[in-house]
């Protein structure tokens, strides 16, 4: 996609008040395909048409599998040693077995119930991909070994991070050179104000494997492996407005419910179902201005304008 293209997307996505300085801010945010956890907030930004945000939060208390109480992941892990703990393939089975929606592979909150969402991320590799929805959330948790994941709309892509001196780098290299095999997107691991023109060293970057799933993904547990909602090309919009098209496709997994099974080392299981539902999500700052993309978890108020067009992930049962 061209400058000048994404510059008159930009334009007819963002609110009204939102000047050329800040689309041309975040057309450099686009072209560098930053890891951004950060951005500087300009005002009240309504990013609808190329950012979609999947969003999580303690959405009903349901409990773990076995028991009506909340657990303190933390502490329980601490709690075990390597005398008192029984092994499983080099695993620690001794304690709770849960698992819970997170926006990225980081610790455990202090206290949690099994299946909860505590947390989803709008950073993604392909900004506004209607194939690769932006909202994505990984699987994390104890004693976790197989996952199954069924929608009964849309589909399911995986994600997964590829680094200097991984197995699949090479092949993430000449698969981005040459525009052709598998889905492979470079992403700049540098934060906002890198600025390649003054920078003594080059960007530094690792690669997504991107995978379209089908409406059920199932395999071996990976706790860094990323999912997210795909639209098929068929149901893809065809409406000539940019922002009204992609906010159609978003449309398209509301009401979307999400079956997710755990399977544990010990051999036991544990199912949750999730409902999606689409609309415009808060994305809230903290003290320092900073956008937090990784901090959503509800719709706008009728009184607020910082939102990006997205959906949400409810716990069901």
């Amino acid at each position: 996609m061209t400058d000048e293209r994404l510059d008159q997307i930009l334009k007819q996505a963002l609110s009204p008040e939102i000047d050329d300085s800040e689309i041309q801010i975040r057309r450099k945010v686009r072209n560098r395909k930053m890891n951004m956890k950060k951005i500087i907030t300009s005002g009240l930004v309504a990013c609808a048409a190329l950012t979609l945000v999947v969003t999580g939060g303690y959405f009903g208390g349901h409990s773990k599998a076995g028991g009506d109480e909340t657990v303190n992941v933390n502490e329980e892990h601490n709690a075990l040693s390597d005398e008192t703990a029984d092994v499983k393939d080099g695993y620690s089975v001794a304690g709770h077995n849960l698992f819970v929606i997170t926006a990225n592979a980081a610790e455990l909150p202090e206290e949690v119930s099994s299946g909860d969402v505590v947390g989803l991320s709008a950073v993604v590799a392909r900004v506004g991909s209607s194939e690769y929805l932006d909202g994505r959330f990984v699987i994390s948790g104890q004693n976790i070994e197989k996952v199954k994941i069924v929608t009964d709309k849309c589909n399911l892509y995986s994600a997964i991070s590829i680094y200097e001196g991984d197995a699949e780098y090479e092949k993430a290299q000449n698969a981005t050179a040459s525009g052709e095999g598998e889905a492979y997107e470079m992403i700049a691991d540098a934060d906002f104000y890198y600025d390649e023109a003054t920078a003594n060293e080059p960007i530094p970057y690792h690669y997504e494997h991107l995978v379209v799933e089908g409406d059920t993904y199932e395999g071996a547990y990976n706790e860094k492996m990323l999912f997210g909602m795909s639209i098929p090309k068929e149901l893809r919009s065809k409406n000539d407005d940019d922002q009204a098209a992609y906010h159609e496709d978003v449309d398209q997994v509301n009401g979307a419910t999400l079956t997710i099974e755990v399977t544990f080392l010990d051999g036991s299981t544990e199912t949750h179902h999730y409902k999606l539902k689409t609309g415009k999500i808060f994305v809230p700052s903290d003290e320092n201005g900073y956008l937090q993309w990784d901090n959503l978890t509800r719709f706008v108020t009728s009184e607020e304008e910082c939102y990006t067009y997205g959906y949400l992930m409810e716990k069901i049962d």
